[in-house]
């Protein structure tokens, strides 16, 4: 069965222009299925994997990138912050019903008005101050992260010492410049 096998093939590999070398070399490396042995040969054109990755060179370690925020304070997990004054910060993932803005006298959240409802204004303003924890911190060495810090803010059934009233907890990525540790 095996030499029709290969006689089929060298049969194939002539109808395709490959020299009957070739198709012999091609075929020497099948098996008999009914044998179930790997044979070693040392055929020119058999891949060794170990000379392949002989040459590769152990990556570079790399310490882990420490996030700072804007007074130079580093941010890490389990951290209250807030978002830093100055800041124009729109948050676009938020439910429908937490579109809207913040009273900058009296801290009350203004819902969106129906009546201008654009993409532009379809989003939550972020006020300076607002505070959230910070859930997690990515390392920008080994990914490329322009907003690598995580924060949730919560809702208003939470204890809140900024004063700001939200409509819904929600998390956000930031740049580290965008936020600053609460002591």
């Amino acid at each position: 069965m095996f030499q029709q096998q290969r006689a089929l093939c060298c049969l194939l590999c002539a109808l395709m222009g490959i020299t009957t070398h070739s198709a012999f070399a091609f075929t020497s490396s099948f098996e008999p299925r009914n044998n179930m042995h790997i044979t070693k040969s040392n055929h020119p054109t058999k891949l060794h994997m170990s000379s392949f990755f002989a040459d590769a060179t152990p990556p570079k370690e790399t310490a882990a990138a420490v996030q700072r925020d804007a007074n130079g304070n580093a941010i890490t997990v389990g951290q209250k912050v807030a978002i830093v004054p100055h800041n124009s910060i729109k948050a676009y993932h938020v439910q429908k019903s937490s579109y809207g803005s913040f009273d900058s006298t009296t801290k009350q959240f203004i819902p969106q008005d129906e009546a201008d409802k654009t993409r532009k204004t379809s989003c939550l303003l972020l006020p300076e101050g607002l505070r959230g924890e910070v859930i997690t911190v990515h390392d920008t060495n080994s990914a490329d992260r322009p907003q690598p810090v995580l924060v949730k803010f919560g809702a208003d059934d939470e204890e809140r010492s900024d004063g700001y009233s939200l409509p819904s907890a929600f998390s956000m990525h930031l740049s580290a410049n965008e936020i600053m540790v609460v002591v």
